[in-house]
């Protein structure tokens, strides 16, 4: 068996502004059993399935989330499930699918030459309970639990292209949820079926609104473009679908007069027949408007300024395909329109400060918030490699003396070709230092480095690599 760390996105690891940081996710290939981390009893037999191919644990934020990848017909299928029904955990769910099903970890990106060793006949699920209670209670934008979970889930995905599902034996105790084109009463020839039912989450009713399929185009030079690539109608019903849709990366954009447009979702579509739901509510909008000024009192212009953990007053997690970003006028001014009724916070950007560790709260509409920012301090990492040639990736790492904590400034990133990395915006405080290979075994840890960080002053420190 193999075990690697991939760099999977890029992501804040002590949440603060937003800024880069290096997040990881580790997982291998093969079926060598693997240590229990703290599973729920019974789970070691399920995921250690001779069948696996590939497994792999996220979200970035932590970990705890661990993915069993399986082939198999449908009696290893059902042995699995007898399995299964014992595992000690109070959701239990089978979500069965039309296709092949593909190994997220054998092809991340869906990449076309990697599919036909990637073909899986089903993936288990399930999160170490304590990784779950602690993720739960971050910010929304943070947040991989699922809205409204009051318990850790686990669940069997099921590609019905390589498993006779008649054949397959299911206890009793066990959710099926049948995802299937058939199941909603449509065909094989529909295609990619796309449907959802929009809302006013304020009224209950539903909305004449309109779906927009975006596909996601990542540029070379960073940030991605949205092009609209389908559209569908909803109905009085508040229903819309759209048949055969396009392969792609894409995201569903849900839009109606009057309402702050939300995002439903995101779905990686092959030319495989298959059914999927974007069932989303929507809210009007309810303006904030203020400013910001600096640590003097003084109005700050051009200072970058998003809203995050926007939620709506209900309906949960509000995303917006804008992302709510908006800018400070020469009077350190701003006003945000298109932001639902609901509860958000500020965060505010702007070289050389720093704002509100966990954002500033508010409770939309609002008026004249004041946001205040100081002075930030910047440190330049060196990597010496002593004359030797480096390797591969190389990952150095901040953290505030006391250890990385929610509300803190902190976070890790791969060096560049001058194996060097600049943490820019750092709060006046004590940082420990450290750098290794990404991925590499913990004994080529450099040793740790404590600098003070002084506001509106650039530090420099050199790691020696081991």
């Amino acid at each position: 068996m193999s075990r690697i760390s991939i760099v999977l996105l890029l992501a804040v690891l002590a949440v603060s502004s937003p800024r880069e940081a290096s997040a990881l996710i580790t997982g291998g290939t093969g079926n060598t059993p693997l240590r229990d981390p703290g599973w729920p009893t019974g789970a070691a037999a399920i995921f250690n399935h001779t069948g696996r191919v590939a497994w792999w644990e996220g979200p970035p934020f932590g970990g705890g989330q661990w993915h069993s990848e399986c082939r198999g017909d449908a009696k290893a299928l059902s042995a699995a499930l007898a399995d299964f029904v014992k595992l000690d955990v109070k959701v239990k769910k089978v979500v069965v699918h039309d296709g092949v099903g593909h190994s997220f970890w054998l092809a991340p990106n869906q990449e076309p030459e990697k599919l036909s060793a990637a073909k899986i006949d089903w993936a288990f699920s399930l999160w170490v309970p304590a990784n779950w209670e602690k993720l739960r209670t971050l910010p929304a934008d943070f947040n991989p639990t699922g809205a409204g979970e009051t318990s850790p889930p686990s669940q069997i995905d099921v590609y019905t292209a390589g498993i006779d599902w008649a054949s397959v034996a299911i206890p009793a105790g066990i959710e099926v949820i049948d995802d299937r084109l058939v199941a909603h009463g449509f065909t094989v020839a529909d295609g990619p079926v796309m449907e959802g039912k929009v809302t006013d989450l304020t009224t209950e009713q539903p909305l004449a609104a309109t779906m927009r399929l975006q596909r996601v185009d990542p540029q070379q030079k960073g940030g991605y473009l949205y092009p609209v690539v389908a559209e569908a109608k909803a109905n009085a019903q508040g229903r819309w679908v759209l048949k055969n849709a396009p392969a792609g990366w894409v995201r569903v954009v849900v839009e109606a007069e009057g309402f702050v447009p939300r995002i439903a979702g995101h779905a990686r579509l092959d030319d495989q027949p298959r059914w999927q739901s974007f069932d989303i509510g929507l809210v009007r909008s309810a303006p904030v408007s203020g400013r910001v000024v600096d640590e003097d009192g003084t109005p700050m212009a051009d200072v970058n300024v998003r809203f995050g953990n926007v939620q709506a007053t209900s309906g949960g997690r509000y995303q917006s395909p804008s992302e709510y970003k908006f800018k400070t006028d020469a009077n350190g001014r701003f006003r945000a329109e298109t932001i639902p009724a609901g509860t958000a916070s500020i965060w505010v950007n702007k070289p050389g400060y720093y704002g509100p560790g966990l954002g500033h709260p508010v409770k939309s509409p609002e008026e004249n918030v004041e946001i205040r920012m100081n002075r930030a301090g910047s440190v330049l990492i060196t990597v010496d490699f002593e004359g030797k040639k480096r390797v591969g990736e190389y990952v150095v790492k901040i953290s505030p003396e006391g250890g990385d904590v929610v509300g803190s400034y902190g976070g890790s990133g791969n060096i560049d070709d001058r194996d060097q990395m600049n943490f820019a915006i750092l709060p006046p405080g004590r940082y420990i230092l450290t750098g290794r290979p990404n991925p590499g075994p913990d004994s080529e840890e450099t040793e740790p480095v404590t600098i003070d960080v002084k506001g509106g002053l650039a530090a420099e420190v050199i790691l020696k690599a081991k």
